[in-house]
């Protein structure tokens, strides 16, 4: 009680910022906040953003968080756009989970990889419903989760994290990246943005660029050029179109963790790349925001092909024997 009127105290003084002398910008970090200042907040008009990365390899050339790297620099933009939008809310970003499920390394088989450090489908899941489910029982009504990793398996975890808060609270917890991976509408301007950069012959030959690729590359160089190793330019191709193309180019001995043509990548593209991320994923808030339900919305990932769902299947079997061998141990040293 003594440490709480000490805090109102300095508040009265100045001593402390108020939400009102923050109000300026609208957005707010979580970390930085006192709890009064947490509950102080309009519970209808704010909304708190949940960033999620990975710590994976990204072949020789790129830094293992460039996931990470990738999201926050969305969540930063978003939550600026939207506040701006949107001057009677508040948003509050809330520190990033730098962990999530399964890395590029399993689509050739190899489950431990010494550039990625993951944590298990069950692990993610319930992580990000816990933080999720605190939120809504403050009494807060929007939670948006945004993910810089496309692994289907871990999309799916934070999918059903998603769902079960906002279907177990009175809150709408929607995971924003997933619903702009499979967005029409978002989904088309990508074409015209690598068509302003690469010729349609380039791009028809960096295949399926879904990992350390031109894309991720790119962003890369973009957001952090001086941790891109220059030995990029001169990377050989490793382009698939299909999935069963990847997987193929993945489980040759020596690969060195990337896909496409990341020789091809520019700062300009991903410059490009990250604004459209910003821009879709702006419009969704705000569509959620101004009332649209996408609750029921197309969401990545969607039905998988037999190769991934396969590739699914062998991770999350993995992980069940990691967690039985962790319960046996558990039962063993079972305190008293």
């Amino acid at each position: 009680m003594r440490a709480l009127s000490v805090f109102v105290f300095l508040c009265t003084l100045g001593a402390l910022p108020s939400l009102a002398q923050q109000r300026d910008s609208g957005v707010h970090e979580l970390a930085e906040l006192a709890w009064p200042q947490v509950d102080a907040l309009d519970r209808e008009r704010t909304m708190f953003i949940l960033p999620i990365g990975m710590i994976e390899e990204h072949g020789p050339h790129l830094p293992v968080a460039s996931d990470t790297f990738g999201v926050e620099y969305e969540a930063a933009g978003v939550s600026k756009r939207v506040s701006a939008a949107l001057p009677q809310w508040h948003v509050v970003m809330m520190p990033t989970i730098h962990y999530g499920e399964t890395g590029a390394n399993e689509i050739g088989g190899d489950l431990v990889h010494p550039g990625t450090y993951g944590i298990r489908h069950s692990t993610l899941r319930s992580l990000v419903a816990d933080v999720g489910a605190q939120v809504a029982q403050n009494g807060f009504k929007w939670i948006f989760v945004m993910t810089g990793h496309a692994s289907p398996s871990h999309g799916i975890a934070v999918n059903d994290a998603c769902d079960f808060v906002s279907e177990s609270f009175d809150a709408s917890m929607l995971h924003v990246s997933g619903l702009f991976r499979a967005d029409a509408a978002i989904q088309s301007r990508a074409k015209a943005i690598a068509l302003k950069h690469f010729s349609a012959t380039d791009i028809a030959s960096f295949g399926m660029d879904v990992h350390a690729g031109v894309g991720e590359t790119s962003v890369n160089l973009a957001l952090r050029p001086i941790l891109v190793h220059r030995a990029y330019k001169n990377l050989p191709s490793q382009a698939g179109r299909t999935f069963d193309e990847l997987q193929a180019i993945a489980s040759r001995p020596g690969w060195q963790g990337y896909l496409s043509t990341p020789s091809k990548a520019t700062a300009a593209y991903g410059r490009d790349i990250e604004a459209w991320w910003v821009d879709g994923l702006t419009e969704l808030i705000l569509r959620a925001a101004h009332g649209e339900n996408l609750l029921k919305a197309p969401r990545a990932p969607g039905p998988l092909d037999p190769g991934r769902a396969g590739l699914v299947d062998k991770v999350l079997q993995n992980e069940r024997e990691f967690e039985a061998k962790l319960d046996a141990w558990l039962a063993r040293h079972r305190r008293p």
